[in-house]
């Protein structure tokens, strides 16, 4: 499953699961956690000094850029509306 979040509190790592686990976690059980990856370009450089290998298009406009229309001040970087 996914991990939402985690934090360490009185030197006990807490996990938040997106979902809950197929079968129940008992004390003891073995487990691997591995780095996910959100596709943002800064996430790839920040997090894992990888921008030269990043497959994605960061320069390109959303999907509601269709939506916009033109102004005098120019505002067109494709944020959300």
């Amino acid at each position: 499953t996914e991990v939402l979040g985690h934090d360490v509190t009185d030197g006990v790592a807490v996990l938040t699961l997106l979902e809950p686990p197929v079968r129940a976690i008992a004390g003891g059980d073995a487990f691997t956690i591995c780095a996910g990856c959100d596709k943002r370009i800064e996430t790839c450089g920040a997090k894992f000094a990888n921008t030269a290998n990043f497959r994605g298009f960061p320069h390109i406009p959303g999907q509601d850029a269709v939506l916009r229309y033109a102004t005098k001040d120019g505002g067109h970087e494709g944020g959300v509306l």
